[in-house]
């Protein structure tokens, strides 16, 4: 899971605006059960500001990012939080294709890609676990050639720097 959320994390990174639906939503309730968390919202220049400590490789993808949104949650046992509590996101996104519905016994990852004039314009993604929750949210169009350059580097990077 922790790769598919570094290849995701790319894929913010290498997101540019196009002018998509922002999402709306609140995880204040789930957040309150969370033993840890993790919420990051980036725009404007606090997300210019970001971007200038990036990889060059970044930085050249995410040229024209306006918005990044991140939440992560950890909790101290299964059943903190329910599917119920991600129907608000997934209504919002009801209109958007689902490119990946992964689901076993105990994770699934969903990943959503808004359109506009043919072109990628946003994207959701929801991993969720029975101690664990990540929403992340971009709005924007995908370079998908920037994307597997980032996602590719962010996956060796995080594989070599496992190890030490």
């Amino acid at each position: 899971m922790r790769t598919l959320l570094t290849a995701a994390f790319g894929l913010v990174l290498a997101s540019a605006v196009a002018g998509a639906q922002t999402l709306d939503f609140n995880l204040d309730a789930v957040a309150a059960k969370a033993k840890q968390k993790a919420e990051v919202t980036l725009e404007g220049a606090l997300l210019a500001q970001a971007l200038q400590m990036a990889p060059d490789k970044v930085k050249g993808a995410a040229a024209n990012v306006t918005r990044v949104v991140l939440r992560h949650y950890e909790f101290d046992q299964p059943g903190q939080y329910s599917d119920t509590d991600l129907e608000a996101i997934r209504k919002q996104v009801s209109n958007w294709p689902r490119l990946i519905n992964i689901k076993d016994e105990k994770e699934t990852v969903e990943i959503y890609m808004l359109t506009q004039d043919g072109k990628p314009a946003g994207f959701l993604l929801i991993a969720a676990e029975p101690k664990e929750l990540t929403v992340v949210h971009v709005v924007g169009s995908i370079d998908l050639a920037s994307l597997k350059e980032v996602v590719n580097s962010t996956i060796h990077y995080d594989l070599n720097s496992a190890g030490q």
